[in-house]
């Protein structure tokens, strides 16, 4: 359970009065944790470039209005009573098509990874990162870029292989270089990041992810770093 009390007591989620530009995205929440919601309010307003439409305590009470409202993006906790958030996800998903999940939990467990991302999300992220990242991740997740923490991706290689297996592993059809990016991703990295530490230019890690996308079967470099960890784990076994 969530206590409310803690996220906003927590120096990451001082709030400053920085915008995000022009563009407003009409965003709603489920979210049982009455002190997390009141954040998420205070967080969600037309100063940052966001139209908070909705705000509901489960995903049961939350159905019908998404529906109508058809949000352009859904923060959406893992843990709620009744159905999950990837129980409500599993259920609008395909009636929302233009509607971007993303969740926003205490939750870190690979298995609710998995399911999230499989059941359509865009973005998981842990409610303890610092405030101005997370917006910024929902606001990429809303433009097309799933998003995945960085904390996210350093617990599943972590608790799918072990620290010690963290480096690049070869996989069939994925060139050694590919490789190494698909590692320095899933260690957390962005792609300018893994262009800095391999010594290329960010315009050749695009091309590389590009090249990535196509060889795994994916669309995003979110996708990429999911499938390239459980190839991963599959070549260990």
């Amino acid at each position: 359970m969530n206590h409310p009390t803690s996220f906003i007591a927590h120096p990451h989620y001082m709030i400053s009065n920085t915008t995000s530009g022009p563009t407003v995205i009409r965003v709603a929440c489920v979210e049982d944790d009455p002190g997390f919601r009141l954040l998420l309010s205070r967080l969600l307003v037309p100063e940052r470039g966001f139209d908070l439409v909705g705000m509901y305590k489960n995903a049961e009470q939350a159905l019908s209005p998404l529906l109508e409202e058809m949000p352009e993006l859904v923060l959406l906790d893992v843990d709620l009573p009744g159905w999950s958030g990837i129980d409500c996800l599993s259920a609008l998903g395909s009636s929302l098509l233009e509607t971007s999940f993303v969740m926003l939990t205490g939750h870190a467990e690979p298995q609710h990874v998995f399911s999230a991302f499989k059941a359509g999300a865009r973005g998981y992220l842990l409610k303890t990162m610092p405030v101005e990242k997370m917006l910024e991740s929902v606001r990429s997740a809303v433009a097309g870029d799933p998003s995945l923490g960085p904390e996210i991706s350093r617990l599943l290689i972590s608790s799918l292989q072990g620290t010690s297996q963290m480096g690049p592993v070869r996989i069939m059809g994925i060139s050694p270089r590919e490789s190494e990016l698909l590692n320095l991703l899933s260690l957390g990295m962005v792609a300018k990041e893994a262009a800095h530490e391999m010594g290329i230019s960010y315009e050749t890690v695009r091309d590389y992810l590009k090249t990535v996308y196509r060889k795994l079967g994916v669309r995003s470099r979110t996708e990429a770093v999911l499938k390239y960890i459980q190839m991963r784990q599959n070549s260990s076994l």
